[in-house]
């Protein structure tokens, strides 16, 4: 992510230019960045107070903290109105009254500070000075609102907007923001990377050695990194020379390591940081910003109809916030029809469904990430027996009844998604779970809203140039295909059951020769499907 400028150096004195210019190490500028001065200046009004800048549920930073903030937009009219709610617990350090946690604490300040709080609005490439600049506007305009020197729970918000800059004052802008405890805003459209991103994430407190993040992020914004990249002007150096230059560019990258970690980030954020070339940026999802520790805001959506590649990017959304990575498995485990959707990753705890609400009007969500207990692991034989015993499964067929109990038993004894991957694709899944959404008792608090921004983020690069095998329009398309080439797979019906799997290997040994059970583009098109239409069904094409 950083890229240093180094002053040309010649000869023995190459160890003291080098230890000079460290201290102004400067921060690489995207080609498509102007770099433009830091403005700063006191907002007239705050723009996080608009209605577009509601918390959403992303289920990866603290539920317990985003559910109580939703309950308490209505108390916060004035600074003063969030102060006169919660002052008490705060004022002669964090007390509670075993009706909070830590985290409905202190989301009370966070969150009230931001609708609230004045605003200081930091756009532009950051420079040398731009600290002092900071300090003096501060100071002028009285924005610092602390109870006593480093503990300020109620302070303000700085807003940023920049491409990057200075890595060194963006390091000691960072450590004082973090100092006076302000709130970090990212507000709608901004661009906040390189340098930009040390100064965003000092949003934060730890107070009596309990973390809280304090930075706040809307769905429109962009915060991007990349990995450190040292160069040289081209000369002659000796070893020694060389030795000297890299103990202090290590000195350097280790500072801003150790940064980055007080800030609270995980391994993934250094990975993906140190995975990106100087010359490129890897810009955050929603999913993995809230991973992260930064509350994303925005302005949330019923979604009322939802196609599988949108229930794709979701899910992947929510893995890779989770784990930091995309697994296969969300894809060839996605099974859905009109009112519900379900994949998971075998091994992993991580199982993501959703159903339509119960009028019909919108998507909700649950997901089991590891992280916590997962509810759809306490819906076992107990739960189903019940149902049976009231009646509740007398509307299934014998064979579907019994896959439904033979699901509840493998919940009981085994990891959930091993439970579900021995009914993979099979339409008592889908059963189940709209089974757990109209039985679990808590479907309204449980079952949240789908983030559009999630939902129609692109689909992860790892799945481009696949097929959607378990599109059911797609298996349509392929069983009609199958029989006009003489492979008699009967009525087209959307399922991809075993004897339709069966046709398709026979119809990659017949007509390409291969033994293959899989549908893909050589396949569609050997079976006569236009060009179009495959195009249609290939990922990241339609």
């Amino acid at each position: 992510m950083l890229r240093n400028a180094v002053a040309a150096v010649a000869g023995k004195g190459v160890a003291r230019s080098v230890i000079q210019t460290l201290a102004s190490v400067t921060v690489c500028i995207p080609a498509f960045s102007a770099a433009h001065a830091a403005e700063m200046r006191l907002l007239d009004s705050n723009p996080a107070a608009a209605a577009g800048y509601q918390l959403l549920d992303l289920g990866t930073v603290s539920a317990e903290a985003v559910g109580h903030a939703k309950g308490l937009e209505d108390g916060f009219t004035s600074k003063s109105a969030v102060k006169d709610g919660s002052l008490p617990y705060f004022e002669n350090g964090i007390a509670g009254d075993g009706a909070h946690t830590y985290e409905t604490l202190h989301i009370v300040p966070a969150w009230g500070g931001l609708k609230t709080g004045k605003v200081i609005s930091i756009e532009g490439q950051i420079q040398k000075g731009d600290l002092d600049h900071l300090k003096a506007l501060v100071e002028r305009s009285g924005f610092s609102d602390c109870l006593r020197p480093g503990y300020c729970p109620y302070n303000n918000v700085i807003s940023l907007n920049s491409p990057g800059g200075n890595l060194r004052e963006a390091l000691e802008i960072g450590k004082y923001i973090a100092e006076q405890n302000f709130i970090t805003l990212l507000p709608e459209n901004a661009v906040c990377e390189s340098a930009c991103s040390l100064v965003f994430l000092a949003g934060y407190t730890r107070y009596e050695g309990f973390f809280f993040p304090r930075r706040f992020a809307h769905e429109t914004a962009r915060l991007g990194i990349h990995q450190p990249y040292i160069q040289l002007p081209e000369g002659n150096y000796s070893a020694e020379q060389v030795g000297q230059v890299v103990q202090l560019i290590n000195r350097g990258v280790n500072e801003v390591t150790d940064y980055f970690l007080s800030t609270g980030i995980g391994i993934g954020f250094m990975r993906n940081m140190y995975g990106t070339k100087p010359g490129s940026m890897y810009h955050l999802s929603l999913a993995e910003m809230a991973a992260e520790g930064i509350f994303v805001v925005g302005r949330p959506q019923d979604l009322s109809n939802l196609s599988r590649s949108q229930m794709l990017s979701y899910c992947s959304s929510l893995y890779q916030g989770r784990f930091n990575t995309v697994s296969p498995d969300l894809l060839a485990n996605l099974q859905s029809n009109e009112r519900t959707f379900l994949t998971y990753v075998t091994g992993q705890n991580f199982v993501c469904l959703g159903v339509k609400s119960p009028n019909g009007d919108s998507w909700r969500s649950y997901v089991c990430d590891g992280s916590s207990k997962c509810l759809l692991g306490d819906f076992g034989q107990v739960a189903l027996f019940e149902l049976e015993a009231n009646g509740k499964l007398s509307g299934f067929r014998d064979r579907d009844a019994s896959a439904l109990m033979n699901i509840a038993a493998g919940i009981d004894n085994t990891e959930v998604g091993l439970a579900l991957k021995e009914y993979n694709h099979r339409v008592a899944l889908l059963y189940f779970v709209e089974l757990f959404a109209e039985n679990m008792g808590t479907f309204e608090t449980s079952f949240k809203r789908i983030p559009a921004s999630l939902a129609f983020a692109e689909v992860p690069p790892e799945f481009c140039g696949q097929v959607d095998e378990y599109d059911a329009g797609l298996v349509r398309l392929v069983q009609a295909g199958l029989n006009n080439s003489g492979i008699d797979v009967g009525t087209p019906d959307g399922s991809l059951g075993p004897n339709t799997r069966k046709a398709i290997g026979r119809a990659n040994k017949d007509l390409l020769n291969r033994s293959e059970t899989v549908i893909d583009p050589s396949l569609l098109k050997a079976l006569g499907v236009p060009e179009d239409e495959v195009r249609g069904h290939v990922l990241c094409n339609g």
